[in-house]
């Protein structure tokens, strides 16, 4: 399969590492990510250990049409890629969004054609220490609507699953990052702050809770217990891990926040529905 990865930095150069021994991979990328690639492959370490020659540029300029097109961007940069990439897009080609947040999709689906998007998410972790250097730093589900790109990740080495109801599989992922992402951020500490401090154990119930409501009054159908479970699950398997809302902030980068509780508290806007905790959470962070 020709493979293109556009935004390749920490989770799209993962999957381009384990993509690359059976297929043509290509990621774009920033330039200086790109170069280092170029010349001395692509490094990951922790819980994969790798060295990979994939393909790598800074521009889709020249590129031929690939039968898969990952975006793994961050959402603040969803529009523009899919304006960037579309050069890209062949009439079968595959369009799969690995990103977080919410909204992605229908923003992709403005200027793709809708039958060529697939819906995904994964909460593989990672982190680009630093050009052609990532560090695999959690090993966790990938969940995405096509049953051959689940197939063809699984063959690869990453464990994936096929859902008929990703939409829903979006918003339970969107919904625990909701809770560990501002969190971990304002209070300068681990995803496991939830588990380790019970006193946030309420409030972090009302931000699964208005996200529940939220999703459902969209005709997106969650329960609210396995929305909680999803995000004690997540705050225990990466207990020590920093999220990445904490390190974009740190860093001085612009945060997923307005695609997270941001997200929420405006579909709650447009539909009558008080969201208290995420609208004062994505204040916050805005702040």
């Amino acid at each position: 399969m020709r493979i293109v990865i556009f935004g390749a930095g920490a989770i799209g150069g993962l999957f381009g590492a384990h993509l690359v021994g059976k297929h043509e991979v290509t990621l774009v990328c920033r330039e200086k990510h790109a170069q280092v690639i170029q010349k001395n492959g692509l490094r990951i370490t922790g819980l994969s250990d790798i060295h990979a020659s994939p393909r790598a540029v800074s521009s889709v300029e020249g590129l031929e049409q690939p039968d898969i097109l990952i975006i793994t961007v961050k959402a603040y940069d969803t529009e523009q890629a899919a304006r960037d990439m579309q050069p890209l897009i062949g009439q079968h080609t595959k369009v799969l969004s690995l990103q977080n947040g919410l909204g992605n999709l229908e923003t992709i689906g403005r200027i793709v054609p809708e039958s060529n998007i697939i819906g995904g998410i994964t909460s593989q972790g990672a982190i680009l220490h630093e050009p052609g250097m990532i560090e695999h730093t959690g090993r966790s589900y990938t969940i995405v609507d096509d049953q051959a790109i689940a197939a063809m990740f699984t063959e690869a080495g990453i464990e994936t699953r096929y859902s008929e109801d990703i939409q829903a599989e979006i918003w339970y992922k969107a919904i625990v990052n909701c809770v560990i992402n501002p969190l971990g951020t304002l209070m300068k500490d681990k995803n496991g702050l939830l588990l380790r401090d019970q006193s946030f154990g309420p409030l972090a119930r009302e931000i699964v809770g208005e996200g529940v409501e939220v999703a459902n009054a969209r005709g997106i159908l969650l329960d609210f217990d396995i929305a909680w479970n999803r995000t004690v699950q997540v705050a225990t398997d990466t207990s020590e891990n920093i999220c990445s809302m904490r390190k974009d902030f740190e860093a001085g980068k612009r945060t997923e926040i307005e695609q997270m509780n941001g997200a929420i508290a405006g579909y709650g806007a447009e539909l009558g529905i008080p969201t208290p905790v995420n609208s004062l959470l994505s204040s916050l962070i805005s702040a």
